[in-house]
């Protein structure tokens, strides 16, 4: 048996929520869908329409700024964001559960379509009534609440439109795509939001929520067997329950969650803080530059040249390689800095594609929204958490010690995973019998 047989073996063995049925027949529709290098069309337009989506809540996240710093103030406006952004964490794992009963595709139509009726609806009243602070703090919890729902399905639903050989390509383009949407939209949204208005920007949004829907629609996965069972809300709290104690139970998935936690814990407060205290004004953009560069060839090189029997070894590679990137910008040279962000792009892209390809392979179809909105919440929370902890360090002990302790974070990710010879010489290749 084979290191990535061994999860599936497990998992097809364990849970009361997992047939083994559907998870026997996987194998069975990759091998059919084997033999093309292209991806699905029907993929490639949900790709583009996540990043439309994308640009769309880029651009209303600084209309929204800026509207709420105009009509409450900075502090105000501050909390309002911060408190919004709860829902979505506390959400995340019913998320998940709902996915799981529903079918991914239909929580992703139902939530795009959600999301559109909020924007519009939004839009409206801002228009009749003006931008209140109840209002907008009201559209940030529904927005969120939404997200909490759409980011497991998003993630449970890619798997089942692309074989197993495609699944690490696929990822890569529907993150590029999500994530240039933003990018585009961050670039373009002050231009847009003082051009139009949050009213505008709203009913932008409102449109790529639209079109999302449809694209979420119009695809079409590998078998024809999705759930259509009826959310029962006191069965809610029994399903994650039985999510938790699924991957609890597997030690190479726990192992891949906790790996990807500290990788995203690791990493954060040096990504987002660490362009200024190691660049300064002049230098931070340099730092971002490399980062971006960095992060575009780990999208090229996993498009092309996608991590299969060796993905496990990859990941491990990557992580020693943050290990000592990070360990790097303890000297504070701007040129050394450069080095080790644009390195930092490319190995924490490339792990965390093979992670979460490696978690979406190894759950059950039947439990897989609940795996990924564990894995979503490890992400999720390691960003404030990371930029919390590099606050606090940096007053406590200074700058250089900060990144060791960074470092050292990532170094117990490395040495979990190669304790774990499941996932550390894990493949992504379409499975053999043993």
């Amino acid at each position: 048996m084979t290191a990535v047989e061994e999860p599936r073996a497990a998992a097809k063995s364990g849970s009361a929520g997992a047939g083994t049925g559907a998870a026997a027949a996987e194998p069975k529709t990759a091998v059919t869908a084997a033999g093309s290098r292209a991806l699905p069309t029907p993929f490639l337009g949900l790709v583009l329409a996540m990043g439309l989506s994308s640009f769309g809540d880029a651009v209303w996240l600084i209309a929204l700024s800026v509207t709420l710093v105009g009509t409450a103030g900075p502090a105000l406006a501050g909390v309002v964001l911060a408190l919004g952004s709860l829902p979505k964490v506390l959400t995340l794992l019913v998320g998940g559960a709902v996915a799981d009963r529903t079918g991914p595709r239909r929580v992703l139509v139902t939530t795009d379509l959600v999301r559109a009726g909020a924007m519009l609806g939004g839009a409206a009243a801002v228009l009749l009534a003006g931008p209140s602070v109840p209002l907008l703090a009201g559209l940030i919890v529904v927005m969120a609440v939404a997200s909490a729902f759409f980011i497991p399905a998003s993630d449970a639903l890619r798997p089942n439109l692309l074989p197993p050989e495609h699944l690490v390509r696929g990822n890569a383009v529907y993150l590029a795509g999500v994530r240039g949407g933003q990018a585009a939209g961050g670039a373009l949204g002050s231009w847009l939001a003082g051009l139009g208005g949050l009213v505008t920007v709203a009913v932008v949004n409102g449109v790529s929520f639209l079109v999302s829907a449809l694209a979420a629609g119009n695809t079409k996965t590998l078998t024809s067997n999705e759930p259509r069972e009826r959310v029962k809300v006191r069965q809610l709290a029994k399903d994650v329950g039985e999510g938790c104690r699924y991957v609890a139970s597997r030690p190479a998935l726990r192992t891949a969650m906790i790996v990807t936690g500290l990788l995203e814990l690791s990493g954060a407060g040096p990504i987002n803080l660490g362009l200024v205290l190691l660049g300064g004004n002049r230098g931070a953009g340099w730092l971002l530059t490399a980062m971006t560069l960095g992060a575009s060839l780990a999208f090229v090189v996993s498009v092309k040249w996608p991590p299969r029997e060796k993905a496990g070894r990859l990941a491990t590679a990557g992580l020693a390689a943050q290990v000592g990137c990070l360990a790097l910008l303890a000297t504070g040279s701007l040129v050394v800095g450069i080095a080790a962000f644009f390195t930092l792009g490319l190995v924490a892209g490339l792990t965390a594609l093979v992670l979460v390809s490696l978690a979406q392979r190894w759950a059950t179809p039947e439990m897989r929204g609940r795996v990924m909105s564990i894995l979503a919440l490890f992400t999720l929370a390691a960003t404030p958490v990371g930029n919390l902890l590099i606050g606090v360090l940096v007053e406590a002990i200074g700058v250089p010690l900060t990144m060791l302790a960074h470092a050292a974070v990532a170094l117990v990710a490395l040495a979990l995973l190669v304790a774990t010879p499941a996932l550390g010489r894990a493949a992504l290749t379409e499975e053999k019998k043993p």
